[in-house]
């Protein structure tokens, strides 16, 4: 019995089974994106990173739409673990949609999901880096989920702004879920909160935490 257990043990079955609506659309969209992983560093630190868990579906399609996501735009997800987001994009028809992700094992989660989702046909990729070294200069739609701390977004702000001087971009709009560094966005001198939304209500036969989101836009 302990080495039928062992077999089981890590496959998220169990969370899957307390949050059905994600696993529809995992199976919908042909992906596997239960997980979780352990952050580094301690809050306040430049290496600190917090830990993965996929935001629920049920979030982020009633982000990305209350966003207004369409077919011209260029989706970037920071932190995007095993790419729930980025597929869900992808879905809603975003024109291109990248998850930018430190952890190489969650990327290669990752890619394996771009090798098995129904959306072949879409423009879908995964980048493996730290978020202060990646190039975001066609960006039209940032999405996070608190992924760092202050120093990281300062940074991460500066070469946004930077990379939009250097081309003819349009608007950006990001989409900050439990935006703990609200104020660093508020600070950045090119950024404006058009939105702040409260955490969704008590979802029936889901484990998820609930969290307030701030939307932006670039002025």
């Amino acid at each position: 019995m302990g080495g039928l257990l062992a077999r089981f043990r890590g496959q998220g079955y169990k969370t899957r089974l307390l949050n059905p609506h994600d696993e529809y659309w995992d199976r919908r969209l042909g992906i596997r994106t239960f997980g979780f992983h352990e952050g580094s560093g301690a809050q306040g630190e430049a290496v600190w990173n917090v830990h993965y868990t996929p935001t629920p579906y049920a979030d982020i399609l009633r982000l990305l739409r209350h966003a207004g996501l369409h077919k011209d735009d260029v989706f970037v997800d920071l932190g995007a673990g095993m790419g729930r987001a980025v597929f869900t994009a992808a879905w809603l028809g975003a024109r291109r949609s990248v998850g930018v992700e430190l952890i190489p094992e969650l990327v290669a989660k990752a890619e394996a999901n771009r090798a098995r989702a129904r959306q072949a046909d879409r423009d879908i990729s995964f980048v493996c880096t730290d978020a202060t070294r990646y190039a975001f200069a066609d960006m039209t739609m940032l999405f996070m989920f608190h992924p760092f701390g202050e120093t990281t977004m300062e940074q991460v702000l500066r070469n946004i702004r930077a990379s939009r001087e250097a081309a003819c971009t349009p608007p950006l709009r990001i989409v900050y879920i439990n935006p703990v560094c609200d104020e660093v966005l508020a600070q950045s001198g090119w950024l404006r909160r058009i939105e702040r939304l409260p955490p969704p209500g008590r979802r029936l036969f889901s484990t998820a935490g609930r969290h307030k989101t701030s939307i932006w836009q670039s002025i």
